[in-house]
């Protein structure tokens, strides 16, 4: 029987799709970075190159994923494979659900999981050959009964976690709460990827193993072969390189760049009158140093405490000019790194040494339970002597 051209126009415009749509796309976001490269001064280059680099593997990934087709033989159509992308989809759900906050907020770590789950959805579509949503036209009588039976069996599924987080949130004020963060920006994107990929999943799950193929099967195959493993290592670099970036940020040793500028006069500090019998009060002049440093952990992955301060001094004691209050202390940043401060504090000794702490904590937010702390400090003198920076 021949095949209808419709069909074969379908699934012509569907493979250029597949395969021109990421290049296209890889090509918009190098001219992209290379255009904004130039615009980035060097001391951004470290966070800026890994971020632009892992991205970039992302769209070669989707290119390669979405360029797959299961071929008899092939390996993603192995029942194991199948089921393998549908617990990394379960466990990328969970993520999403886990790490975003209550509300409509985003997590820090939401859009990244959202990238693999999408890179997954693809990977999931390939190896079932999108049954689940293809039209009857362009299924056989065996696929269209195991898309059938896969929807009766999702959607029950649906219904049953839908009612579960209701029940939730009128049970207790213990589940209320857990319904409420079931409820935000996490659990919305794990609520529409259940509701259009549920079925897909079971399918994956349901659809027998694939015959042995047979003796003469072209050599085409194993090359698509060859291409699903490539796709599967790539998604797997993708998905092990953010987790290796958050070993780093507590494992690599800390970058730090600091400067203490020269002495330069500062303001003049009024004290109390130079004799009884003179009202007109004591002026004593201040020197100050300018204190500039940056301590960063992590590559790609990376959290970072920047430090801008002054401090003046008058042979009695040193005090601080701005730079080392509380407020001073909320300024961390990063990429996938909580910051949590555990101390700022600004004490001055008895013989007039300026002590300025502080002390945070990183926590990656792919692997919350790993931690780190890391201090910084500025002690000087009230001559002026830095005896410890940063």
């Amino acid at each position: 029987m021949n095949e209808d051209p419709r069909g074969r126009r379908r699934n012509g415009l569907r493979l250029f799709s597949n395969r021109v749509t990421p290049v296209v796309a890889v090509m918009v976001f190098l001219w992209l970075i290379l255009s904004g490269l130039v615009l980035v001064s060097a001391n951004d280059l470290l966070a800026t190159v890994p971020l632009a680099a892992y991205l970039l593997l992302v769209l070669v990934t989707w290119a390669v994923v979405a360029g797959i087709r299961r071929e008899p033989g092939s390996w993603l159509g192995r029942r194991a494979v199948r089921r393998a992308l549908v617990v990394a989809i379960a466990a990328d759900c969970v993520g999403l659900i886990a790490s975003s906050p209550s509300g409509s907020q985003l997590g820090s770590a939401t859009p990244l999981l959202l990238i693999f789950l999408v890179l997954l959805n693809i990977a999931l579509g390939n190896a079932t050959e999108r049954i689940a949503s293809a039209s009857e036209s362009s299924i056989d009588e065996r696929q269209e009964e195991l898309r059938n039976r896969a929807h009766r069996l999702a959607y029950p599924v649906f219904a049953g976690v839908v009612g579960a987080v209701l029940l939730a949130d009128v049970a207790s004020t213990p589940s209320r709460e857990w319904a409420e963060h079931v409820l935000g920006s996490g659990g919305f994107f794990v609520f529409l990827e259940l509701l259009f990929v549920l079925p897909g999943m079971v399918l994956a799950f349901i659809e027998p193993a694939p015959p042995p193929p047979e003796s003469d099967v072209p050599a085409r195959s194993r090359r698509v072969n060859v291409q699903a493993r490539v796709a599967v290592g790539l998604v797997l670099a993708v998905l092990a390189l953010p987790l290796m970036g958050s070993v780093a940020v507590v494992g690599l040793p800390l970058r730090t760049s600091s400067h203490v500028s020269t002495p330069q006069p500062g303001a003049v500090l009024s004290g109390t009158p130079a004799s009884p019998s003179s009202p007109t009060p004591q002026v004593i002049p201040l020197t100050c140093h300018s204190f500039n440093a940056e301590v960063e952990a992590g590559w790609g992955v990376y959290a970072e405490l920047p430090v801008s301060a002054q401090a003046c001094w008058d042979g009695h004691r040193a005090n601080e000019e701005y730079g080392m209050n509380q407020d001073d202390c909320m300024m961390g940043g990063g990429l996938l790194v909580a910051i949590t401060m555990d101390q700022c504090t600004r004490t001055t000794a008895a013989d007039g040494t300026l002590t300025f702490t502080w002390r945070v904590k990183f926590s990656p937010d792919l692997l919350p339970f790993l931690s780190r702390h890391v201090t910084v400090k500025v002690i000087i003198d009230k001559n002026g002597n830095v005896e410890r920076f940063p």
